[in-house]
């Protein structure tokens, strides 16, 4: 240990006092981003955990954080594929965590991504707090993976609509034919009550010249507003 470190508790002491700062508000802006730059020095997991807390935090001027946030960023890509352990580990936790996972794609690339995030749709099961998982489906709909549909499935029965309608464009984004029953379930499920997404869902069947099949009948009863079942496919009113 150093003569000053004796002083500032260490050099555990000095990672617990910047990760600290790093997200304080409530700090001057100098003193913020002169914490970010030394826990970026330093580079260890727990630094690298200091810095992602910045991103949990939100400055009032809304300016002022994207650029710090925006250091931030910086200063991980600075680092690194080191930093994809810790952003792995902080994003399970994390509100927010789709720009630092950026970098996971760009150090690891997108099949380790779509791996992590279809871990990470797994793991959300609290029907209270369905924006991460919607922020989950969302990332999925960027990549093309084999994977995504058999995770993304049982999203679509889900009790939130918007994590629902997250869903149908997520598999709507894959090459893969068997959506094409699994959303035409949906047309025809009368539980499901929201019209936006039954709309999107017959947009799609009409733009990709999808039939209902066996559920024709039972969505020509009940067809999406300003929708209509025309020999087995959908047609838009008028």
């Amino acid at each position: 240990m150093g003569f000053l470190d004796f002083f500032t508790g260490g050099s555990e002491g000095q990672l617990k006092r910047h990760t600290k700062r790093a997200r304080n508000l409530n700090a001057q802006a100098e003193d913020r981003e002169a914490s970010l730059h030394w826990l970026a020095s330093d580079g260890s997991e727990q630094a690298i955990l200091g810095l992602l807390g910045r991103y949990n935090v939100t400055y009032e001027h809304q300016m002022k954080d994207l650029n710090e946030k925006t250091l931030v960023f910086d200063l991980l890509e600075g680092l690194g594929e080191s930093v994809c352990g810790p952003i792995k580990i902080w994003a399970r936790t994390a509100p927010q965590f789709a720009r630092p996972l950026q970098l996971v794609q760009q150090f690891e690339g997108e099949a380790s991504t779509v791996a992590f995030l279809v871990e990470l749709l797994a793991a959300e099961n609290d029907p209270f707090k369905p924006e991460k998982k919607r922020q989950i489906l969302i990332r999925l709909a960027e990549f093309k993976d084999e994977r995504v549909v058999p995770a993304v499935d049982p999203c679509l029965r889900d009790f939130d609509e918007g994590i629902r309608y997250a869903a149908v464009e997520a598999v709507l984004s894959q090459d893969d034919p068997t959506v094409q029953s699994s959303l035409a379930a949906c047309l025809a499920d009368d539980k499901e009550e929201s019209n936006r997404l039954r709309v999107r869902i017959a947009e799609a069947f009409h733009l990709r010249s999808w039939a209902v099949g066996e559920h024709a009948d039972i969505v020509a009863g009940r067809p999406p507003h300003g929708w209509m079942v025309q020999d087995g496919k959908m047609f838009p009113l008028g």
